[in-house]
């Protein structure tokens, strides 16, 4: 994904207050766990261990107030896997887990997470790249990946959170309010979707760092969505969408 340059050449936001420094924290560290997620699930390169437990070693976890002891435990536990491993073994591991091409039952695309309806899945690509195109981010041309896939959108959501704690930092919450919203939206139509699934049909299948990684995932996302108090309609792990219960506090139909 090409764009603004990469966070990790920025400097962190230094907000003033106690209360504004708690809220970029949390932002803060949000962006640090989408970023190493979106890392463990690309296809690993020969430094891909040890910049996984650099990064798991880096996550302030103690920044949020959704689970931290938890997400704590999924994060020692990534970071001791990626520790232990070799370059072969994570592509092994890769490879095992999704295979040459998309595997049915772990897909690393959204659309083929869905019913396979080819205007569905036109419309879910589309959709995708308007939340890119609305924060001047688009797939470079050299891109491997389409703007549906796992890591791209963890990386995006990665982005997002960053986004927040600057303009927590230099402009308050009120100005923060759009990005905030823009977090709220993709999660509800995208990655709470379907993320949940592959995070579980991976734990299953994989051991190690994408074992590790998996269930760091699923754990997160479920404390995402409670932070945001969103009930998206979950595809099922047959690839069907399922019926949600209803709306979660706070929101209305």
């Amino acid at each position: 994904m090409s764009g603004p340059p990469s966070t990790s050449t920025r400097s962190e936001p230094r907000p003033a207050s106690t209360g504004a420094r708690a809220a970029v924290e949390r932002a803060l560290a949000r962006s640090q766990l989408y970023r190493l997620l979106a890392l463990a699930f690309r296809y690993p390169d020969a430094a891909r261990g040890e910049a996984l437990e650099r990064l798991a070693d880096g996550v302030r976890i103690e920044a949020l107030d959704r689970g931290p002891r938890k997400l704590q435990r999924s994060l020692s536990e990534l970071a001791v896997a990626a520790g232990g491993t070799t370059p072969e073994a994570l592509q092994d591991q890769y490879v095992a887990a999704f295979g040459h091409v998309t595997l049915p039952d772990c897909p690393l695309y959204e659309t083929a997470c869905g019913t396979g309806d080819p205007f569905q899945q036109s419309q879910t690509l589309a959709d995708i790249a308007g939340f890119y195109r609305a924060f001047g981010l688009e797939m470079a041309e050299d891109a491997a990946e389409r703007v549906d896939h796992l890591a791209v959108e963890l990386e995006f959501m990665h982005y997002l959170a960053y986004r927040e704690a600057y303009a927590l930092e230099r402009h308050g919450r009120e100005r923060s309010r759009l990005i905030r919203e823009a977090q709220r939206r993709f999660l509800q139509d995208h990655l709470e979707r379907w993320g949940p699934v592959v995070a579980r049909a991976v734990a299953v299948r994989a051991d190690g760092v994408l074992g590790a990684a998996a269930r760091l995932l699923e754990r997160f996302l479920a404390a995402e969505a409670r932070r945001w108090r969103i009930a998206p309609s979950p595809v099922s792990d047959t690839g069907h969408a399922e019926e949600a219960d209803g709306p979660s506090p706070g929101l209305s139909q």
